[in-house]
């Protein structure tokens, strides 16, 4: 089975992401947004091969995953307005992060090494993929987001070099873009914790255009892990380390985020992930939380299974990700495992929190 093609006219995509938007969408809308969304597999397929070529060339730790974009995902966003009531999104052919690929390092410096390396002339002049963006536009290290996020972005164009010597191209995909994330595991710590945290409570904390006293636990545990964790002081500079742990304990006690991630189990499956795989969260007939792993041999049935769970009642979260590596994948994608306890140490060590 080979990849989705996307759909032939861009336009009627463009279109059909606006009725989503407008909520005025037929079924064959629906399915033109998740032809595109689906599309981007191959995407995936192809910068899974080059990046991870590159990353056997380091000799430090590089985690490696990726992942596609949920099909609820895609729908929520498009749906999003701004304070002033305009749509978030406008064309859902520009979203940018339909394929994603993540890379976690264990310290910002080799972060740093490896994506100045990754976009270097010597290693971009030897593929046809183009970056879209100058390198600063999504340092979120430099300049974190105002919910707390760090992390560092790339935007690629994805122009894959021809197989066979008569064929000009890969056609349909030429042009398709994905999303590089570069995260160190104390960024990465926090961002799964967040995730995990909106699953179990219902909520979209990540999402959030204006903040609330949850954004703000989450915006200030991200300061204290950057300042004590990684010598970085880039948001909340008003405040001293004590204020914000006396803010960030008396959140957690109004709150108790961090309670609650403490008491959440481990699933443990290893064992069972492959090299594709569908991870789904859902809530069985007692309202618990519950994560069951598929595998396949091949992206193209993997993806095809992922958006029918999205269709189930009692899917909370479903998404294909591929990895080579097992353990790598659990760690990578934390969120699928219910395991913050990385960010709960850090905090435990960090904030003194109690």
């Amino acid at each position: 089975m080979s990849y989705p093609k996307p759909p032939v006219s861009k336009g009627a995509v463009k279109r059909a992401g606006r009725a989503i938007s407008n909520n005025a969408a037929t079924s064959e809308d629906y399915d033109l947004v998740d032809q595109w969304r689906a599309s981007h597999g191959y995407v995936i397929n192809t910068f899974q091969a080059w990046i991870k070529g590159h990353i056997g060339r380091q000799k430090y730790s590089v985690e490696f995953a990726q992942r596609l974009k949920r099909k609820k995902t895609v729908h929520g966003k498009l749906r999003r307005l701004r304070p002033d009531g305009t749509p978030l999104i406008s064309d859902v052919s520009s979203m940018q992060d339909f394929a994603g690929c993540r890379l976690i390092f264990n310290t910002i410096g080799d972060l740093r090494n490896f994506r100045d390396y990754l976009t270097s002339s010597e290693v971009m002049r030897n593929v046809k993929h183009t970056l879209r963006y100058d390198p600063e536009k999504y340092d979120y290290i430099l300049n974190p987001k105002s919910t707390g996020y760090r992390g560092v972005h790339d935007v690629f164009r994805h122009f894959p070099r021809r197989h066979r010597r008569n064929l000009v191209s890969s056609g349909e995909w030429d042009g398709l873009m994905v999303e590089v994330q570069y995260r160190t595991r104390a960024q990465h710590a926090w961002a799964t914790a967040v995730e995990i945290s909106d699953i179990v409570d219902g909520e979209r904390t990540k999402f959030e255009l204006e903040q609330s006293e949850r954004g703000r636990f989450f915006a200030i545990a991200s300061e204290i892990i950057a300042r004590q964790h990684e010598g970085a002081s880039n948001a909340l500079n008003e405040l001293t380390l004590d204020e914000l742990k006396g803010e960030l304990q008396a959140l957690e006690d109004n709150l108790g985020v961090m309670q609650r991630l403490e008491v959440l189990r481990q699933f443990e499956v290893e064992d069972l992930l492959q090299r594709h795989n569908v991870l789904n969260i859902y809530l069985d007939d007692s309202g618990r939380l519950q994560l069951e792993v598929y595998q396949f041999s091949t992206g193209a049935p993997a993806i095809a299974k992922a958006s029918e769970l999205e269709n189930d009642k009692s899917s909370v979260n479903a998404v294909y990700v591929r990895s080579d590596n097992p353990a790598q994948l659990r760690s990578t994608y934390r969120n699928y495992f219910n395991d913050p306890i990385d960010f709960v140490n850090l905090l435990r060590d960090e904030a003194d929190l109690t």
